[in-house]
């Protein structure tokens, strides 16, 4: 399964996903349809939402076991206690072994009480997962890792093992350089988004200095990871699939031009 992820730019299958938000969150396409289109494209991989596989059928999930190109399994699992969050997490494990996936991404819940019953269940959860894959923790707001100092103590408590995590390097809670001050090389992934002064998704092309600036800051930081295009312009707005994927594209491009010009 190990695989290089170094400097590596997926596609996350939820950036086209009308319903990721939805109260079902039901799949509305098959990822099977576009994943030649995505190599054709220039994608290394895919950063697979959950419900992509879990709520497919049998002949989605042997297309995309055969398709070799799952590199991350994106987890919603939670890691309170309880039966039915148990069985989340051995199917999710489960998935990533059948898929080869090399990495899996995961959220801690957002109550910070409850953050030694979160520890517990990622450690057991880990024992499930493949030696070498990347259990990858989304330091996203509304979380226990919301923040660097949470993130880094967070890490320290899970200890020694494949424990990484995730930032949004032009959206993100703080100043991009103190998760790097704080967790250093333990950022191996990064969630590529972009929004302007209103909330809105909008293409890299608009803030494109400030793309320019934060990528050249994390390679001076030693970064050297893989990033996935999570969301675009017309997220929320225009849910068109078509225009979507144009938008990801043109990101996928400045993104990969402006992370080569400065090669490790």
């Amino acid at each position: 399964m190990a695989q290089s992820y170094e400097n590596k730019l997926y596609i996350g299958t939820i950036l086209l996903e009308r319903n990721r938000w939805a109260a079902e969150r039901k799949p509305s396409y098959a990822v099977s349809d576009w994943q030649e289109r995505f190599c054709e494209d220039g994608f290394d991989g895919m950063e697979l939402w959950e419900n992509h596989a879990l709520l497919a059928d049998e002949r989605e999930l042997s297309a995309l076991e055969a398709s070799g190109r799952v590199a991350i399994v994106n987890s919603y699992t939670g890691f309170e206690d309880g039966d039915e969050a148990e069985r989340k997490r051995e199917a999710i494990a489960a998935l990533v072994k059948r898929l080869r996936a090399s990495a899996v991404k995961f959220n801690l819940g957002a109550d910070l009480a409850q953050l030694p019953v979160y520890i517990a269940n990622v450690k057991r959860w880990a024992e499930l997962l493949p030696a070498d894959c990347r259990i990858l923790c989304e330091c996203h707001p509304g979380t226990a890792a919301e923040h660097p100092d949470a993130a880094a103590e967070m890490l320290r408590r899970l200890g020694d093992g494949p424990f990484q995590a995730i930032v949004h390097p032009f959206y993100c809670m703080g100043e991009l350089e103190d998760w790097f001050k704080k967790l250093g090389s333990a950022i191996t992934h990064a969630h590529v988004q972009l929004r302007d002064e209103d909330n809105r998704f909008i293409r890299l092309s608009h803030r494109l200095e400030l793309v320019k600036d934060r990528l050249a800051w994390m390679r001076r930081m030693g970064f050297r990871g893989s990033f996935t295009l999570e969301f675009t312009e017309g997220v929320r707005v225009n849910e068109d699939r078509e225009t979507l994927y144009e938008s990801a594209l043109e990101d996928l491009q400045n993104l990969r031009n402006i992370w080569s010009e400065n090669p490790s």
